[in-house]
This record gives structure tokens, C-alpha cells and sequence, in this order.
């Protein structure tokens, strides 16, 4: 099973030690050279933070979380397939397309002063 753009799975933690998987939000598009090998992410979290991204039940297509989320634009992996544990569900494109947006605004280059 491969996953696509808007997947919601559970895998390894980069910033934490041990083995607890975390919720990671899949951005890739068709054109992702690696699509079926490895994805572009960036993780879900139930803590807030200002520049993080509310989660909305109305968001989830297909299942959804037990407690309120937030996508988190900055913090992003590129998980391998094999690591992934399970998929938890899909997310609709105008809320994935919402955090690919703000991950982009974390990429622009500086402003001149």
C-alpha cells in the first residue's frame, strides 16, 4: 500500500528518542520524484502554537483524530514508506493545500530591509 497527498499515518518521531509514532500529514503531489518510496510531511500535534494550523473534524474525508489538532507547517520530515506504521485517514485538499501554502511562506526568501 502506498500512500498520497493528504494521508494522515502514524511513523517514526525525528525529534524524539525511542519508539512512539506521531501523526504526519502527507503533502506529496504526482510529481514527487520518490512518491511511493518516501513522502514529504509535516507533523500533526494536539499542542497549539501560534503559527499552527487548527484541524477541524469538517477537514477529516475519511476517519479523523480523538482530540483537537494542529498541522504544524514548519516541522517537516521525509519519512521513508517501510517505517510507517498505519494509516489513521485522509485529509481534505483545501486544508492540505492551506498548510502547503504556509509551508511555503517558511521557505520565501528574507525581505530586503
Amino acid at each position: 500500500m502506498s500512500y498520497h497527498r493528504g494521508d494522515v499515518v502514524w511513523g517514526p518521531d525525528p525529534f524524539k528518542s525511542g519508539e512512539n509514532p506521531r501523526p504526519w500529514l502527507i503533502l506529496n503531489n504526482d510529481r514527487h520524484p520518490f512518491g511511493e518510496e518516501e513522502y514529504m510531511t509535516v507533523t500533526l500535534t494536539t499542542t497549539p502554537h501560534d503559527e499552527g494550523i487548527p484541524l477541524e473534524n469538517a477537514d477529516w474525508v475519511e476517519c479523523g483524530m480523538p482530540r483537537k489538532g494542529y498541522a504544524s507547517p514548519w516541522a517537516v520530515a521525509s519519512p521513508k514508506h517501510d517505517p510507517i506504521v498505519r494509516r489513521q485517514g485522509r485529509l481534505d485538499e483545501s486544508f492540505v493545500q492551506t498548510v502547503a501554502d504556509a509551508l511555503g511562506t517558511h521557505l520565501e526568501s528574507p525581505a530586503e530591509e
